[in-house]
């Protein structure tokens, strides 16, 4: 088992629901806002290991800079998913 399964099998997550999603794009935008900061603390760990990785670990850091592309993915659907919800909150206001 690699030392990264490893990590994950030892690993309990207790899921709870964040925000109930059942008021539309409010519920939509605080679901964003409250991903961004665990995705910021993974994108702060992810650059001090890069960081502190020894010279010639060239897999350990292909895999940070493997993390560190999703986690710009990632912050780009959610920065798309906040301006879709802006933008649908600005049509409603005009509209009603």
């Amino acid at each position: 088992m690699s030392a990264a399964a490893a990590v994950l099998a030892e690993t309990s997550y207790n899921v709870e629901p964040l925000v109930t999603i059942s008021s539309g794009d409010q519920g939509l935008r605080e679901l964003v806002h409250e991903l961004r900061q665990p995705l910021s603390s993974i994108e702060a760990i992810a650059y001090y290991l890069e960081m502190t990785l020894p010279a010639g670990q060239f897999e350990a850091q292909q895999y940070m800079s493997q993390v560190q592309r999703l986690v710009a993915e990632t912050n780009a659907i959610l920065e798309r998913t906040a301006r879709s919800t802006r933008k649908g909150a600005a049509r409603a206001s005009s509209v009603g």
